[in-house]
């Protein structure tokens, strides 16, 4: 598996590992909904966007920041992922998906925001791994 759940006190802590920061990036992003929410995903809407920061470990903040807000704002949940990571911690994305339907869909866990607890992003040769915590 490529990501794995952290004991962790009133939070949720998981840690991705993967070959490259993209895939790194998808795969937390996989963790959240798969964490979240249950129920078949759709591939009819939409959702780009771009944000930029100051280094990886605040973009793949960032990242989960939106995801989570366009779930919270729009109900949207992300089926696939086309991301552009680019070396000045921007990042541009084009997701497909769904819009939550309470006729199709159920929360397991409320993810509510990603935190600075104990993240913690590095590279070892060609392996990425990432630890972020969750507030539930």
């Amino acid at each position: 598996m490529p990501y794995k759940f952290l004991d962790h006190t009133a939070d949720l802590g998981i840690e991705v590992e993967a070959n490259s920061l993209k895939e790194l990036f998808i795969i937390t992003a996989r963790a959240i909904f798969e964490t979240q929410v249950k129920g078949r995903v759709l591939k009819k809407e939409k959702l780009d966007f771009k944000i930029k920061s100051v280094s990886f470990e605040e973009l793949l903040i960032e990242w989960c920041r939106e995801l989570l807000y366009n779930f919270a704002v729009k109900g949207f949940i992300p089926a696939e992922y086309k991301i552009e990571i680019n070396p000045d911690y921007e990042l541009k994305a084009q997701l497909t998906g769904d819009i939550f339907d309470k006729k199709r869909h159920q929360i397991k866990l409320e993810i509510k925001n990603a935190t600075y607890h104990n993240l913690n992003l590095k590279k070892t040769n060609d392996h990425y791994r990432a630890t972020i915590i969750f507030d539930v």
